[in-house]
């Protein structure tokens, strides 16, 4: 046995792979370096970032404060307000004047726009006003305070704080929700110098700012008073982190913080900026832990990326290899043994050599490719000879068949058929005519493909009976496919009249589909040469333009068969009716029947169709018929017309079977109209119910209850309910008595009639009455 040929596969995968291998390298070194890179952006952002969410927090801290010091501007001249701070007992002043005074601070609010608590604070009297309740301040605190959790004594210990200026605190807040509050305090008389000053309360819910940013949620805010000296926190601050706030504090001396400054204390990252209407410095403290995590976490997401990332490149390299690799060696093992004397057996390179030896495989199949084309067309051309010469070829044909051969016979949505024929030349001097007439196909046949093809029209093409044939179609609806037609012969002529002297006539068919289309399209080129012939018109070039009178053609309209479609619509019998058109149009196409003879048969048929009927001629639908029809004759399509009869036939033979059963009924209809008519007159008797009505028509209750079900599409019982309904309705509006409506409509007691309004209405009557009482008054307001 021959020694078999031994490539070496470690070469020739190394080789085959390089290019995974160099993608997946500067794919990783990309990914690792965007990863570090980001992670420097993201330090580098850090304080960036700090700053902006600090900044925005000032501007919602310092919007309170606005808020604040507006109200408590425009209410120190307030003079309610200014008799209550003048009063030294709380029952000094009228109840009346607390609530009035509720009232204006209510007002203020709402004008300000303040959504937070809000309250005004008398230490002489010890009372205290909200926009909504008033009293002493343990009572206020009962009514209100108590429910912020936190205690009577804190409260007070707060309230009567000795302030010159706005102050905050933060309150201690009890149990076990327990909130995050603070505490805006101001005089409403700054330059007072009374002990006692009565004071504007604001309670801010630190959950608006937290719920606005994520930034807040798991950090410290701060808020140090300069004037005060008082530092403020939502959290307990270790005495390490409160020096580090204070010292960066005292850093920038009396200089207020316009822009975020920031330090660092034990793991922990602080930022700070002032106020910007009040003394005050707002810091965030955060843990540097969180921030590493989140860049630890980001190494880590890497690091698996990277590994998942080298698995996948080995795995889809393995998958190849063994999907790929592994037929490629096996190609060229294979193409080698198959050429073991081949000068190219040293080649080691294996793409070039199934590359050179592919290119000899297409070199060598060429002729036997051309020889395949040969027997196609020659297959082709025999199916289209049975085609135009056999009337039954549309029932022998095998349609699978010619799909593969290259003729759309399923997708084609429409297709015509356009042919040449060379006129006679003197060519007696000529040594070989034969050639000069295949040049003269030849260059008719390149002019006319490309014209076509350049209006996306595709096309073959047949010589058969002295003529050149093309099937145009096309796979799309096309309106103007017609004149694609017209300017590609037209093109063609334009053109070979210029460069060429040889003369030629031209027919183009009508619009047809299937495989009996071809055998009608064949026939129509036929008729259009012999009326050239006959009347010397080259210029008639389409079936349908021929210009024959009906009287020069034989119509077949036998009596036999008009009876036949008289009866068979008159009978409503749409299947006969069309069975009968189809006999009639097949008889006539046999005869040449031009496309005048065509539109004269079509005429007696559709009248014979209208007259059996015994329509009306001004019946839209049946005049649209009428148009489809004519439309399809003046196109000239046998295919068309022969639908549309037969539609107009299904139309007139619906129109028949509607009138009879209109006339079945009627008599129907009239019991229906009878009930409905003695269920109005007799509303108001309690008794009408079903039983009533069978016993006054004499049916059945059964027959009675179905039967109006039937023809109503409601119940009964509930059709009598909404009778009654109306009428209640009417007199509703009348003001009249509950109990007196509910007998005069039939309901029999006030407890049935309230209980059915109220299910059928969904209000009671009353309710009911009230409504459309404001709708009249409203309508008459607005004329």
């Amino acid at each position: 046995m021959a020694e078999k040929k031994k490539w070496a596969p470690t070469k020739m995968f190394w080789q085959w792979c390089l290019s995974y291998l160099l993608i997946s390298v500067i794919a990783l070194t990309l990914l690792l370096a965007s990863g570090y890179r980001y992670l420097d952006v993201l330090r580098d952002n850090l304080e960036y970032t700090n700053g902006i969410q600090l900044d925005m927090t000032r501007v919602w801290l310092d919007q309170k404060v606005k808020l604040l010091r507006n109200i408590t501007a425009k209410e120190s001249s307030t003079a309610a307000i200014e008799a209550v701070r003048q009063a030294d007992d709380y029952d000094d002043i009228p109840r009346y004047d607390y609530y009035m005074l509720t009232r204006k601070i209510s007002t203020d609010v709402i004008n300000y726009g303040m959504g937070d608590a809000y309250f005004l604070y008398f230490p002489s009297t010890d009372a205290i006003v909200s926009n909504t309740k008033y009293g002493q301040s343990h009572r206020f605190y009962d009514l209100v305070l108590e429910a912020y959790g936190i205690s009577y004594e804190d409260w007070m210990e707060i309230l009567k704080q000795d302030l010159v200026t706005t102050r905050v605190f933060q309150p201690v807040v009890q149990g076990k929700d327990s909130k995050n509050y603070l505490v805006l305090m101001r005089p409403l008389n700054i330059t007072s110098r009374e002990p006692d000053k009565a004071v504007a309360v604001m309670i801010v819910d630190l959950e608006d700012l937290f719920k606005a940013s994520d930034w807040l949620n798991n950090d410290t805010l701060c808020i140090n008073d300069r004037n005060n000296g008082v530092l403020v926190a939502n959290h307990e601050l270790p005495a390490a982190t409160e020096n580090a706030v204070t010292e960066l504090i005292k850093s920038s001396g009396s200089r207020k913080f316009d822009e975020a400054a920031h330090t660092t204390s034990k793991e922990e990252y602080i930022s700070i900026i002032s106020s910007t209407y009040e003394n005050w410095d707002i810091a965030v403290i955060l843990k540097e832990q969180a921030f590493a995590s989140r860049i630890i976490d980001i190494q880590k997401l890497l690091a698996v990326v990277v590994i998942i990332y080298l698995l996948l490149t080995v795995a889809v390299i393995a998958n190849s290899a063994a999907k790929r690799y592994l037929k490629l060696r096996n190609i060229v093992q294979v193409l080698h043994r198959g050429n073991a004397a081949d000068p190219e057996e040293n080649l080691t390179d294996a793409f070039a050599y199934i590359d050179s030896r592919v290119q000899k495989l297409v070199q060598d199949n060429v002729e036997s490719s051309d020889l395949i084309e040969q027997q196609r067309t020659a297959m082709l051309r025999e199916q289209f000879h049975a085609m135009i010469t056999n009337a039954d070829a549309a029932n022998e044909a095998d349609t699978d068949q010619l799909e593969n051969l290259g003729f759309p016979i399923h997708r084609a949505k429409q297709y015509y058929l356009l042919a040449y024929r060379l006129q006679e030349q003197d060519l007696a001097n000529e040594k070989d005519p034969d050639k000069i007439y295949e040049m003269q196909w030849f260059i008719l046949q390149n002019v006319t493909r490309e014209n076509l093809t350049s209006r996306s029209l595709e096309n073959l093409c047949f010589r058969e009976g002295g003529m050149q044939l093309y099937i145009i179609w096309t796979e799309k609806e096309d309106p103007e496919m017609l004149e694609s037609i017209l300017w590609s012969y037209e093109y063609c002529r334009s053109f070979l009249a210029q460069h060429f002297e040889f003369r030629y006539d031209i027919a183009v068919s009508g619009e047809h589909t299937g495989i009996d289309g071809v055998y009608k399209a064949y026939r129509e080129v036929c008729r259009v040469y012999q009326y050239q012939q006959r009347t010397q018109d080259t210029g008639t070039i389409f079936y349908s333009d021929l210009k024959v009178q009906p009287g020069d053609t034989t119509v077949r309209y036998p009596v036999e068969t008009e009876n036949k479609l008289h009866l068979a619509v008159r009978s409503g019998d749409e299947s006969e009716a069309c069975t009968q058109i189809q006999a009639l149009m097949r008889q006539n196409q046999e005869n040449y029947l031009s496309p005048a003879g065509m539109q004269f048969l079509v005429g007696k048929i559709m009248s014979t169709i209208v007259r059996a009927g015994e329509q009306r001629s001004d019946d839209p639908e049946l005049a649209e018929n009428q148009n489809r029809v004519m439309e399809a004759a003046r196109r000239g399509n046998t295919e068309a017309m022969e639908q549309a009869l037969c539609r107009l036939a299904g139309t007139v033979c619906q129109a028949v079977r509607a009138s009879e059963q209109e006339a079945a009924a009627d008599e129907k209809g009239r019991l229906y109209l009878e009930m409905r008519d003695y269920i109005e007159a007799n509303y108001s008797d309690a008794a009408l119910n079903v039983n009533a009505l069978s016993e006054h028509f004499d049916r059945p209750a059964p027959f009675v209850s179905r039967y109006f079900k039937e023809m109503n599409g409601t119940n009964l019982t509930q059709y009598i309910h909404k009778v009654r309904l109306e009428h209640v309705k009417e007199k509703l509006l009348q003001d009249e008595k509950l109990e007196t409506i509910a007998v005069t409509c039939g309901f029999g007691s006030l407890r049935s009639f309230l209980r059915i309004f109220k299910q059928y209405e969904g209000v009671t009557p009353t309710q009911y009455r009230e409504l459309h009482s404001k709708k009249e008054e409203t309508t008459n307001e607005n004329i």
